[in-house]
């Protein structure tokens, strides 16, 4: 339910703006945060289609064409996948899940800028990325917090 109401904000906020201006992947640092705390491969597959599912909503709503984010998103998780468990618990520091939220956002509009535009859309998606770091910011901070709390309940 989370992420669907992320999507939707996220939604919100890009028909707020006219379309001008990329929106951070609030829907992605949703995703992706819980992953962070989950380790079974039955919430990885979940994971995976839920980014399907919000990758081909999108791509359907804004772009058109069907597929690019929907790679973007799922490529992202599975980068995190991947990542998250080849690193034991101890070394889930707060540095490599900053790399790992940013690498959630610089996949899923880099594919379509890739792919589609040249050099004008760079600017798109660099001011993506500045307005993606307060985002992933808040979301760190989530991470912090949620490992407190874990500390302190012992698990």
């Amino acid at each position: 339910m989370l992420l669907i109401i992320l999507w939707l904000i996220q939604d919100f906020l890009t028909v707020l703006n006219g379309g001008e201006m990329h929106i951070p992947g609030l829907f992605m640092l949703g995703l992706v945060y819980n992953l962070s705390f989950n380790d079974s491969s039955d919430v990885n597959l979940r994971a995976i289609w839920s980014a399907f599912a919000g990758g081909i909503l999108w791509d359907l709503r804004w772009i058109g064409i069907p597929g690019f984010f929907t790679l973007g998103n799922v490529c992202a998780v599975l980068i995190f996948i991947k990542i998250w468990e080849a690193v034991p618990p101890q070394g889930h520091t707060g540095f490599l899940f900053f790399i790992l939220m940013e690498i959630s956002q610089i996949v899923p509009p880099l594919l379509p800028i890739l792919i589609l535009a040249g050099s004008t859309a760079w600017n798109f998606f660099l001011l993506q990325q500045v307005y993606s770091l307060p985002a992933i910011l808040v979301t760190m901070y989530l991470f912090f917090k949620k490992i407190q709390q874990n500390l302190t309940q012992g698990r």
